[in-house]
């Protein structure tokens, strides 16, 4: 084998490995994030604190799914303390069942054990919206047999920021790419009576993030 040829074998190796490194770990590749994608959509929160830096007394998820391969929906995760007291709420309203067992099966529960440890309980709900993203948002989500009627607040918005995280972290192993809008203030109301709590500002990086914010255009790949 000539000089030459093992030159310029080893100069192909050297372009095509780092190709290789990120088709297996992820990344951007002509523009395209790799990996495959799991859903995409909208995923505002709200974490309730009895202080800054304190304990969370109340938390919500709330997953607005235009494109999933069980199809779309909507589910509020409401969780109230810890979820384990007799008091507690831990409840998943829902309009796709299919939808929420697929978040957990195939997303949430890989990362966050809880989720299958202590399941959440499922109601079906219908799913309504207000707001203008200038001043407030609202999300309301009634259960069918009218137990629950939960109105996501969210006031007062930051300067919303781009966020583009890459897959494999060690907590969360998906790639997320989403429209961060921060809230300054925010409320969870349950069946008339807002919860206690308050929401406190946190920092993202180099950018003011909150411990209530709205996701949109949402997407998890890995």
């Amino acid at each position: 084998m000539t000089r030459q040829l093992l030159i310029g074998l080893a100069f192909t190796f050297f372009l095509v490995l780092p190709s290789l490194a990120m088709a297996q770990t992820g990344g951007v590749q002509d523009g395209v994030k790799l990996g495959k994608t799991f859903v995409s959509g909208e995923n505002p929160g709200i974490r309730l604190l009895d202080k800054e830096n304190g304990t969370v007394l109340a938390a919500a998820s709330f997953w607005r799914i235009i494109w999933s391969p069980v199809g779309p929906g909507h589910i509020c995760y409401l969780t109230t303390g810890d979820g384990k007291s007799p008091n507690d709420l831990r409840v998943a309203l829902v309009d796709n069942q299919k939808l929420h067992e697929y978040l957990v099966s195939e997303i949430l529960g890989t990362f966050n054990t809880s989720y299958a440890e202590r399941p959440f309980t499922v109601v079906p709900a219908t799913f309504t919206k207000s707001g203008d993203l200038v001043r407030e948002w609202k999300e309301i989500c009634r259960s069918n047999d009218a137990k629950y009627a939960i109105e996501l607040v969210w006031r007062d918005f930051y300067e919303p920021f781009q966020l583009d995280t890459p897959t494999g972290g060690q907590r969360n192993p998906f790639g997320i790419t989403s429209f961060f809008i921060p809230a300054k203030s925010a409320e969870i109301i349950v069946n008339g009576k807002p919860l206690a709590g308050n929401v406190y500002p946190v920092m993202r990086g180099p950018v003011q993030n909150s411990t209530a914010f709205l996701a949109f255009s949402e997407t998890w790949v890995k």
